[in-house]
């Protein structure tokens, strides 16, 4: 074969191997054009229009509401610890008994010397009324009157003196009694039967947890928002999904100097005692209820907890403005199946619930579960929390 033949069949052969790329290309791009993207199961809630309430998110702990350390009044010995920790008693009922030998001995004998003052007293009366008459008929002279009424007078004094000394014995015996200023539950027992009882030394911790309060510290920003009365809903970790309903009880009139922050206590009915002291809990504060508002799920939000801790705005006529508002992104579940993430505009976060201002409207639906396995794009299948039944699923 001629060097020109060689040629031209090298060309040929060239140009066939570069149309069969071509057409590999081409295919393999039609192929990722059609190839499906990946599925992620997820929960979708819808925007609805609902009443909101405008909340501030406080975090305190719980205390009892009423607490008092018991002391023994006589520098002795305890003989006997009636109730241990835990136990519940009444206003009144005797906890401990110290050592009371001799102050009964100190009453008793205060007892014997008024009984003889007072029949002293008897007697000196019985002569004053007999000389006041032999004077008046001149059988006696006027000293020796005087003298019968001075005697008269100190023996009244006298059992004055022993009435009074009496009085304070009987407390001091009343003392040696330990007993409970108010119906509640033995919190801390810190001595037991034997152990001297003193100044500082206190026998028995008592609690009152049928109404509970919750302190927390309130920023100088978000003092103006409070006042007594407020709604509260508190939650706890110990009890998922519970809400306890309380109130403001108190708030301090003075900040702390250093800190700008001032101290606010929500009062909550406890008598089922479900609610421990030190626990740790969340509150939200109803500032305001609102009429109805374009509303989603906080938990529809990525990275909710970014909105959680936003300072409520002071008055709804605020809400409008785009100061009074932050962007937000969600996961959209639109009609083609597919996950659309969109930025949304939000105002004020509420107890479970997030005010939309701008980017959605009613009736659309948004993931609340499995946002996080979600890329824009991706194809998704809708089920219900009933249908995925024990699996559950990442956020």
């Amino acid at each position: 074969m001629s060097e020109r033949n060689r040629a031209t069949a090298g060309a040929g052969t060239v140009l066939a191997l570069t149309a069969g790329l071509l057409v590999l290309v081409g295919c393999s791009s039609d192929t990722g054009d059609e190839a499906p993207g990946r599925l992620v199961v997820v929960e979708t809630v819808p925007v609805i229009v609902a009443p909101m309430e405008q909340t501030v998110r406080l975090t305190g702990d719980i205390v009892a509401g009423e607490s008092v350390r018991l002391f023994g009044q006589i520098p002795d010995r305890l003989t006997e610890v009636l109730v241990d920790v835990g136990d519940r008693v009444g206003r009144g009922q005797v906890l401990a008994r110290i050592r009371d030998e001799g102050v009964k001995a100190a009453v008793e004998q205060i007892e014997a010397n008024l009984r003889a003052a007072q029949s002293s007293l008897a007697n000196l009366r019985d002569e004053l009324a007999r000389t006041e008459s032999l004077y008046a008929v001149g059988a006696v002279s006027s000293q020796t009157l005087e003298g019968v009424q001075t005697r008269t007078e100190a023996a009244e004094a006298q059992v004055e003196q022993l009435q009074a000394a009496l009085v304070q014995a009987q407390s001091s015996y009343q003392n040696a009694l330990i007993t409970a200023p108010f119906a509640g539950l033995i919190a801390e027992r810190y001595l037991q039967a034997g152990d001297l009882v003193g100044p500082g030394l206190p026998v028995f911790r008592l609690v009152n947890m049928d109404q509970v309060t919750v302190r927390s510290e309130v920023s100088q920003e978000r003092v103006g928002q409070m006042r007594i009365g407020m709604a509260a809903r508190v939650t706890v970790s110990s009890y998922p999904g519970a809400v306890f309903h309380g109130e403001v009880v108190r708030m301090m009139p003075v900040l702390d100097p250093l800190t700008r922050m001032s101290t606010v206590e929500v009062g909550i009915d406890n008598r089922d005692g479900r609610l421990k002291a030190g626990m740790f809990a969340e509150m939200h504060l109803v500032v305001q209820a609102l009429p109805e508002e374009l509303t989603i799920p906080l938990d529809a939000l990525l990275d909710e907890y970014r909105y959680v801790s936003r300072s409520p705005m002071a008055v709804a006529e605020a809400f409008a403005e785009d100061s009074a508002s932050v962007e937000a992104r969600v996961f959209v579940a639109g009609a083609d199946s597919l996950a659309h993430l969109t930025t949304i505009r939000v105002g004020i976060v509420g107890f479970d619930l997030v005010q939309v201002l701008e980017g959605l409207s009613a009736g659309q639906a948004v993931v609340t579960v499995g946002k996080y396995q979600l890329q824009d794009g991706d194809r998704i299948e809708i089920v219900t929390p009933e249908s995925r039944g024990t699996e559950g699923g990442g956020r």
